[in-house]
């Protein structure tokens, strides 16, 4: 099994999180103080994108904040799995190995965080506010966007798999009736 374009998006995913997460701990103090504007095309108090810095013991939304030792466990065994059912996952085809090259990249990302940074938490420095919605997204970083598009991905490449085997299946009973 080739599984280079894997390592490919596995590597580029924990060196690009890795690097802007060391630039947002770097300026931690300023980023705190004052957030770096992106994208403010809004009226209001709000910026629609913007720079900030906080460290994150738990996962997304800051769930099982009381339980850092229980995620790290979690994304050991992540990858450890994705290794493991590789041939289950059809790492030796080219979607899936970018799919969960960028899933295996942002867990191994956050993961480092927890392990290697002091605190032993997660570097989250993206705020997104949502004008429509009137709400400020939780602040994340790379690890997290590469993780969800990994799985969004992966679900998407479900439906379209489950779409064609249906359509393949209903061709084949056309083909069979009609030869009867």
């Amino acid at each position: 099994m080739s599984a280079v374009r894997f390592w490919a998006f596995f590597l580029g995913t924990l060196a690009a999180d890795q690097v802007t997460k060391s630039w947002a701990q770097g300026k931690a103090s300023l980023l705190r103080e004052n957030p770096i504007l992106v994208l403010d095309f809004i009226d209001g108090p709000e910026a629609f994108l913007e720079f900030t810095y906080i460290t994150n013991p738990g996962a997304a939304w800051s769930m099982f904040s009381d339980f850092p030792e229980v995620l790290t466990a979690l994304a050991f065994v992540a990858l450890i799995g994705i290794y493991l059912f590789r041939h289950s996952l059809e790492l030796e085809k080219v979607g899936p190995q970018i799919i969960f090259g960028l899933i295996a990249g942002g867990i191994a990302g956050n993961l480092g965080d927890r392990l290697f940074r002091t605190p032993a938490e997660v570097v989250d420095f993206i705020d997104v506010y949502l004008p429509l919605l009137d709400y400020d997204y939780p602040i994340f970083n790379l690890a997290d966007s590469f993780i969800f598009l990994g799985v969004f991905s992966y679900i998407i490449r479900g439906f379209r798999e489950a779409a064609e085997e249906k359509k393949a299946a209903l061709a084949s009973e056309t083909t069979n009736s009609s030869d009867s």
